[in-house]
């Protein structure tokens, strides 16, 4: 077989394997093993095999493990639902003003978990609910979620942002500084646009229910923890006192 016949049937066997819904990574890594042992000699075995290896002995690579593990604790410990209800409580009033709270909370979120799945899988199930209970449709609801789950790839700790630059060969830690700005820009377009969407559509996102200014005072102690954890991580960063790597097991504890 020519290499571009084998290249095909690889995509075709792998697009398969995805639409049987096989997870992703399985999909994907039995696809290439098969093919591997098929297509390739002994000789090239062992080399992919060392390239693999020397790839993942990474002190850096070691972030996104770590990055993970510090997103499930914040997952698991309510933080997204104390975000959202801070975000809630100061926005609600306003016309579409759940929605752009559940941008602002996931803003907060991304800052310190870096992935956008953490984002789509915490907000999915708190903010839509809610969203749709106050009047919003659903559809809107949902793509409201899963448009500003987008800010965790851009936000710092963004995972995308390591794997880039370990393949770029560039600093992590400028990185993240460099996506602050651009992290912060998106998140303050996004109301504007939500806010443009319900004002030529009402249906799609009324006003919430009326919350006291003692209580939004009162909410916005939940944000202690997350706002602690994003300026140890990206403050000691910036300070120099650790490397990310260090920043993400530091985070972690």
């Amino acid at each position: 077989m020519s290499t571009l016949q084998i290249g095909l049937l690889y995509a075709a066997a792998t697009f398969v394997f995805l639409f049987s819904g096989m997870p992703i990574a399985f999909a994907v890594g039995s696809v290439a093993l098969v093919f591997m042992f098929l297509f390739m000699s002994a000789v090239q075995l062992d080399i992919v095999a060392e390239t693999i290896y020397s790839e993942l002995n990474s002190f850096t690579l070691l972030t996104i493990p770590l990055f993970v593990l510090m997103g499930l604790f914040v997952s698991i410990s309510d933080i997204g639902r104390d975000t959202y209800d801070v975000a809630n409580n100061v926005f609600r009033r306003v016309k579409a003003g759940l929605g752009m709270g559940t941008v602002g909370a996931n803003a907060v979120f991304a800052a310190v978990t870096g992935t956008s799945i953490a984002s789509a899988s915490v907000f999915s199930r708190v903010a839509v609910p809610e969203m749709v209970r106050h009047g919003y449709t659903k559809s809107f609801a949902t793509g409201v979620v899963a448009g500003s789950s987008v800010l965790g790839m851009l936000i710092p700790p963004s995972l995308l942002m390591i794997i880039y630059a370990i393949l770029a060969e560039e600093s992590v830690g400028r990185m993240f500084i460099a996506g602050i700005v651009p992290g912060v820009l998106t998140a303050l377009m996004f109301p504007g646009l939500i806010l443009a969407r319900c004002v030529l559509a009402p249906e799609l996102g009324p006003k919430g229910p009326p919350a006291s200014w003692r209580e939004r005072l009162a909410s916005i102690g939940k944000l202690g923890p997350v706002t602690a954890l994003f300026v140890l991580i990206i403050g000691g960063i910036y300070a120099g006192v650790f490397t990310p790597t260090e920043a993400a097991g530091v985070g972690c504890v």
